[in-house]
């Protein structure tokens, strides 16, 4: 059982499939199949993919289905989501009509003022795009949400409309910001590094103004709390972390091959057992032995990115570009031998480090943990193992194993065993 993406949830053959399943169920399973309509369709609605042009629809906009002309806009600039577009269509001309309103009954009158605000306005929409050679759609909203804000600055003071539609256009502004501070947390290695340096300015600060006490609290609190964040293979806090399987089946997933020893035991043991699997490969073993590589793939398990070296003792407090080298590294090394590009990623020992998320998104690779485990990989008795992962064995979970152990041929002939009996 493989795992998809959220990309492939989305899919219009996935849908298809979803909404088929209640023409064809039975009045008995017609409750179950609907409830696993329902979370697909809460799936779709949380995706963070949407076309929206501001920051603010990006995040807090829900997800919408791809239009077939995404393919030739989304090449060239962004598109517009759906409610991005009702709220700006309906905002800004009512902002302009006002704004300029304001300054028409001012110096006209009220009945002159209020008979050219109209023309006027609907003059300026066109105009303005037009001097400013802004000849997208989207650019020439994102011109008109820069004047809109500058307006409002201006104009915050003012009673009655005119201020409410000021301080309208600030809020927005503000939630805009936080938007775009969250998408570049979500996106951007530099801004994390950058929200980190500044934490230890702001620690340093109140130690300079407050005394060194103040000082290495505020540090040690820092540190705790990045400590407690890095080292939770589950935590979501540095972004999205696959814990449990879409499907209803249990999925294996095996670390630290390829290795010429286990590798082809535990391919037997799944085909004895039909069962698929995902193994995380490291880099330089995957160079090393490339025919066991080609032998994973040959008998239908998916292989995930493992890191290049798995420097299990430094990686949760690597760097951006070390991050890089040991992710995009193993990606290069597995595509190069498989002709296929890993989807899914884990770091070593589950302990992701700051950079690890906007990095892996750029590879396009999701990040998966795990919740059930044996600690294989330093246990030796196969019994202790199983009786940490078996009792509380349940559909949907993912299953931790590792192979170079002496114990792994055993392990998950055990976890297979229980799979298939239930």
């Amino acid at each position: 059982m493989v795992v998809d993406p959220d990309r492939d949830i989305a899919s219009p053959k996935t849908q298809t499939y979803y909404f088929d399943q209640i023409a064809r169920t039975d009045d008995a399973g017609k409750v179950e199949t609907f409830i696993r309509v329902i979370k697909f369709v809460l799936i779709v609605s949380n995706s963070n993919d949407n076309r929206a042009i501001s920051a603010l629809f990006r995040v807090f906009g829900e997800a919408e289905r791809p239009v077939s002309a995404d393919t030739q806009i989304l090449a060239e600039c962004r598109g517009m989501h759906r409610d991005e577009y009702t709220v700006l269509s309906i905002l800004i001309p009512l902002t302009v009509c006002i704004g300029l309103g304001e300054w028409l009954i001012h110096w006209l009158g009220t009945i002159t003022g209020c008979l050219f605000a109209i023309p006027v306005s609907l003059f300026t929409l066109q105009f303005l795009p037009f001097v400013f050679n802004a000849k997208r759609q989207s650019l020439q909203w994102q011109l008109w949400l820069v004047c809109c804000v500058v307006w409002a600055i201006f104009r915050h003071r003012a009673t009655g409309v005119v201020g409410i539609f000021a301080y309208i256009w600030l809020g927005m502004a503000v939630m805009n910001l936080v938007a775009s501070m969250l998408l570049g947390w979500r996106d951007s290695a530099g801004w994390r590094a950058m929200v980190l340096v500044g934490l230890h300015v702001l620690a340093a600060a109140v130690g300079f103004k407050f005394g060194w006490l103040w000082g290495i609290f505020c540090g040690a609190t820092i540190a705790g709390i990045y400590c407690g964040v890095v080292l939770n293979p589950y935590c979501q806090w540095l972004g999205p972390v696959c814990c449990k399987a879409e499907d209803e089946e249990i999925l294996i997933t095996i670390d630290d091959g390829p290795d010429p020893h286990d590798t082809p035991m535990l391919l037997d043991l799944l085909d004895r057992y039909p069962t698929k699997a995902i193994f995380f490969m490291i880099g330089e073993k995957a160079r090393d032995h490339p025919e066991l590589v080609r032998e994973v793939v040959r008998r239908g398990h998916e292989i995930g990115n493992h890191t290049l070296t798995h420097p299990q003792a430094s990686f949760w407090c690597a760097g951006p570009w070390r991050t890089r080298r040991e992710i995009e590294s193993c990606q290069q090394v597995i595509e190069e031998i498989t002709g296929t590009r890993p989807r899914w990623f884990r770091a070593p020992v589950g302990h992701r480090n700051l950079f690890v998320h906007p990095i892996a998104r750029t590879l396009g690779l999701q990040v998966m943990a795990w919740n059930r485990r044996g600690f294989d990989a330093v246990e030796k008795d196969a019994g202790k193992v199983l009786t940490r992962i078996l009792p509380h064995l349940t559909k949907g979970d993912i299953v931790l194993l590792h192979e170079a152990t002496p114990i792994a041929a055993e392990v998950l002939e055990g976890v297979l065993k229980k799979n298939l009996n239930g």
